[in-house]
Formats: C-alpha cells, structure tokens, sequence
C-alpha cells in the first residue's frame, strides 16, 4: 500500500505533538512493509521558495517544500498557498498514494489540499491534533486565554483583533487595539482578517471537510467537540495515539544525586502553561519549607520569537534562574532518555488538548505527573494523578511541594497506554483498508 502522510513539520526541524505522531505513524506503518513518503514545509527556507527537497529520513521518503513563516504576509497566508498546492499535485501525480493522510495541513500548508487528494483518487484520512479545523487559534481559546465557544465570524474577527495575554505592555494595549480595529475596517492589508476573511477561511475548510473520508480523534473530548456542528459524525472516530513504548521501558534511568528534578516538555506558548510552573516555583521559593531543598525543573522545549517570546519575557522572573535547567528540544528517538533523567513531568495545559505526547511518554515510562484538570488530559492519565485548574499557580505549588516534601519512586515502571503501538498501527491499516475496499470504517474505540 502506498501511503502518503501529510503534516506542518517534522522531526529534528519540527519537534512537538504532531511532527511526533506523524513520525510514530508513519514509521510504524513502513515497518509493516508499506510504502510510506511524507510532505511537509521547510521552515528554515533552504532553496528557492515551493521548491521540493527529497530525502530519506527515519526510512521514509520525506518531501519538504521550501515555504518558511518568513513568507506569510497575508492572513490567507495562515490557510492557503498556490504554491504549495502545484507541489502536492505534482507529487500525487508522480506517485499515486492510495492513501493519504493529513495531521495537519494548515501552518506553511494548505487547506484545499484534501480537496486536491480525493480528485487525484486517493483515500483521504485526517488526524484531528488540534482545533485549527474549526478554531483561527486552534485551540478554543480567547485572546486572553479564556475558554471559547467558538462563534461567527463576526466574533472570531473581534477575538483576533483582541490583546491579550499574547501581546505587549498594559501602557501600549490601547493603542494596539486601536491600531488592530482599524487595520480590520479597512481590510488589515491583509494581516489583521475581517469576519469576510475567516467567513471565506471557513467555507475553504468546509470543502476540505467533505473531502476527507475520514477524521480520527484521538479523545472523545475532540470528537465532543467537533461531532456534528463540524464534522458528520459518521465521519468521525476515536482512536487514541499510539506511541512505542519499547524504548522507554528500555531506556535507563540517568538521573543520578538527591536532586528531585521535575520536566517540562513542550512549547513555549501560552496555552501550554509554562508560566503556570514559574509562578509556581516563585511560591516555593518564598516558602523556607522548600527553599533549602534539592529540586529544580528541567524545560525540554522551542525557543520561539515574537509575541511568543514577549509573553514569556513578562512571565520569568529571573531569580528563580537556579531552579529551572533549559535544555532545548530534542528528537524522537532522544525522548525516553530525555524522560530517564526525570523524576517527575508537569502538564500545565491551558487548552482542552488532545491527549498530549509528553503525557503518554511519561505513562510510557512509569514516570508521575501533575496535569491539568482538561478534558484532553482527564481521559488519558491513570487514575490518582494529581490534577490542577488550569493556570492555577498555587495548586501547582502545592502539588510540587508535596513531591518534595515525600519524595517520588525514581525507580522507573512502564506504564499501561491506553492504546497500544501495535494496536494503533494495526487499527489505522484496517480503517485504510476498509476505506479503499468501500466498505464502511468500523468504531475505533480507545481502550480496545
């Protein structure tokens, strides 16, 4: 079978949630004697703009099409791009996939891309790893980090063009938002949308709906929230991720002295809550009871610029420099070691997620958390794990401190998945080939 997955990065360029699974996906599938390729953009701009580079990576054939974020002048830019429409058809032409499968395909994408996928013939397939499909943000978020609803494109027009946690200084607020509304009136040049631009987004995306055969949520809290207002549900089923536990049952345990490290793992954005740990660690370190002990918090994540980085900048405090060790991202296959050195990982997510990598890893690996009371996350994690309010600093010290106070068992156990590697890679070749066979998919249900 030949199988073509489709994502918005991947590994080492590409380091998080998505250009994860795809890379679990798809390595499983090619071990299975499949033929598997994968496209995504290349970010770091080497070559000339919608050019294509093939390589061999991780055993798969990997097609990147040169279109860094450097390029996206236009809001459009956020959802569709020409060029990287010409690429795809070229290489559906080229190769014929009898299957394609998008995790993603906004974000140096396009949106019209399984449009252009169902008329070359293949199987459409499509991975849910976010909200992008339905939400501007991706994550149901607010400017301000607030839980939404989702709306029209009258009130996604107003959120985009509200400052919030993401932006600059309270002295400058007013004036940006002035400066926002006004770019909007008159059509933003096109970086700031209107209502029109997400209303034309979201018909665009609505054809990509109908031409995917199938969309596979990795928790029923997705599926909840998108079944039936976004997508048909009998289009829609739960499967959750599966990720091979062999290397972090192997991987030995590095960590070595009295330090209780904890491990944060993920992007530096805000809806991923880093700055939840540092107000946290502020009031441990105003605690004696905490202030002469071993513990520190190893950040494994993206540096990222802009508003992102602007965000983090007014969240750090730099005298808790000594507790937090920043080491980067790393790869895939450096994962479980980076997990070994760790007595402990923390979820602080603000956003409903959608059963995070860094969570499965450390069940994976036997390794406690403390996660955050979402639903994306409730359904996963074992039972007895500590959880906090989103954004709540102090039930997040209060959790930590208890770790240092009694300790963690640093002997590490594997943990039970709630969907086997095996049984993943196994569920997505028969949902394939019931697809390509017309017969109607059977329910993948998380668990089984």
């Amino acid at each position: 079978m030949k199988i073509l997955f489709v994502a918005n990065g991947f590994p080492p360029s590409g380091q998080w949630g998505t250009e994860f699974y795809t890379h679990q996906a798809a390595t499983g599938l090619a071990a299975q004697g499949h033929s598997v390729s994968v496209l995504c953009p290349q970010r770091e701009g080497h070559g000339e703009r919608f050019s294509v580079k093939t390589t061999t990576r991780y055993g798969l054939t990997l097609h990147e099409v040169s279109n860094p974020p450097t390029h996206a002048k236009r809001f459009r830019d956020s959802y569709l791009s020409e060029g990287v429409e010409r690429c795809f058809d070229e290489l559906l032409r080229e190769h014929k996939p009898d299957v394609v499968h998008f995790t993603h395909f906004l974000w140096g994408l396009s949106a019209r891309l399984p449009v252009l996928a169902r008329d070359s013939g293949a199987k459409v397939l499509a991975t849910l790893t976010d909200f992008g499909i339905s939400c501007h943000r991706g994550q149901f978020l607010d400017a301000h980090l607030d839980p939404c609803d989702g709306g029209n494109p009258e009130k996604c027009a107003r959120c985009v063009r509200t400052l919030g946690k993401y932006d600059g200084p309270q002295p400058w607020r007013g004036v940006k938002q002035v400066l926002a509304s006004a770019m909007a009136k008159v059509g933003g040049m096109g970086l700031v949308p209107t209502a029109e631009d997400l209303k034309k987004r979201g018909e665009i995306l609505q054809a990509a709906i109908e031409a995917t055969d199938l969309f596979i949520a990795p928790t029923e809290a997705i599926a909840t929230r998108l079944r039936g207002d976004v997508i048909p549900a009998e289009k829609l089923e739960v499967l959750c991720y599966g990720i091979d536990e062999r290397p972090f049952n192997d991987a030995p345990s590095s960590h070595g002295g009295d330090t209780l490290r904890f491990g944060f793992l993920g992007q530096f954005q805000p809806h991923k809550g880093l700055d939840t740990i540092f107000r946290a660690v502020r009031r441990l370190e105003d605690d004696a009871t905490y202030r002469d002990r071993k513990w520190s918090v190893r950040v494994h994540g993206t540096r990222v610029g802009g508003r992102h980085a602007r965000f983090i900048a007014r969240t750090w405090d730099p005298r808790l420099a000594t507790r937090f060790e920043f080491q980067g991202p790393f790869e895939p296959m450096q994962a479980p070691w980076a997990m070994a050195e760790l007595d402990a990982v923390i979820v602080p997510s603000c956003w409903t997620e959608n059963a995070p990598l860094t969570v499965l890893q450390a069940m994976a690996m036997g390794l406690p958390m403390i996660v955050s009371d979402v639903p994306g996350i409730r359904e996963v994690v074992p039972p007895g794990t500590p959880m906090i309010s989103p954004g709540d600093g102090v039930a997040l010290s209060v959790a930590m401190g208890k770790m240092i106070r009694e300790g963690v068992r640093r002997e590490l156990q594997p943990g039970v998945l709630p969907v086997s590697y095996g049984d993943h890679i196994k569920a997505l070749l028969g949902q394939y080939g019931h697809l390509l066979e017309h017969r109607p998919g059977l329910r993948l249900v998380s668990g089984d």
